[in-house]
């Protein structure tokens, strides 16, 4: 049956998180941080699950599943090809078939795409002005960046994996920074941070976690990409 395949493949994901992504969700619960990132993706094939029975319902979950994949697994070829290119130039054209593609991977939440967008979080929009958009906030103008926040938990460790190696005045430690503050709001962000330190002695380093912890304060909607230093404004 469908069905057991799928319970199956459940069990083995949650048993795949780490002792501190356990301890957000102990977390999170304990402070009352809705869970929003839950939610599932629409579709309209689904409608027929409402008139569907017995071996004809596991067939559709089936079906539902493994389209779902395929897709997943298109999107991230399309970004992947194109993976060099993007971080040489640091660009993406709006509304490109690799600006949706990255857009769409966060839209699903393809939680497998995760370490390959912490890769292209510094690639921006390039549209994107300082002058332009001065009164906006900068953050919206980098899609991978976006698109981690819209997978939620599962991109908890990539992002902390290049926090962790990144340079803490770089774009790319910034956006790390300010991006798991989108996605867990301000204190859970700060409690993973110090969390995570305790199994890595190089991310407690005392300018690392001061510059991430300002980060995290300073937000996603305050941050302005001209306070990294290696960032170029056109």
């Amino acid at each position: 049956m469908a069905a057991i395949p799928f319970f199956q493949y459940s069990i083995s994901m949650t048993r795949t998180l780490s002792g501190f992504i356990a301890a957000v969700m102990i977390f999170t619960l304990s402070i009352g941080v809705s869970q929003t990132m839950a939610s599932e993706t629409q579709s309209a094939a689904l409608s027929s699950l409402r008139g569907a029975s017995g071996a004809e319902l596991e067939n559709l979950a089936e079906h539902y599943l493994k389209q779902r994949e395929a897709d997943v697994r298109e999107l991230m070829d399309i970004v992947g090809e194109q993976e060099g290119m993007l971080l040489k130039s640091q660009r993406v054209t709006a509304k490109s078939k690799d600006w949706f593609s990255i857009t769409l991977l966060g839209a699903i939440k393809a939680t497998e795409a995760a370490p390959l967008l912490a890769r292209l979080i510094t690639v921006r929009d390039s549209s994107f002005s300082l002058v332009s958009d001065e009164g906006n906030p900068h953050w919206y103008a980098f899609p991978a960046a976006v698109a981690l926040s819209k997978i939620g938990l599962p991109a908890v460790q990539p992002l902390l994996d290049l926090i962790r190696t990144a340079p803490p005045a770089s774009t790319a430690f910034h956006l790390g920074g300010v991006t798991l503050e989108a996605l867990l709001g301000e204190e859970l962000a700060i409690f993973v941070a110090k969390r995570y330190a305790q199994d890595h002695a190089d991310f407690a380093q005392a300018n690392r976690m001061t510059a991430l912890t300002t980060l995290i304060r300073t937000g996603h909607k305050r941050w302005t990409a001209s306070s990294a230093s290696d960032f170029l404004p056109e």
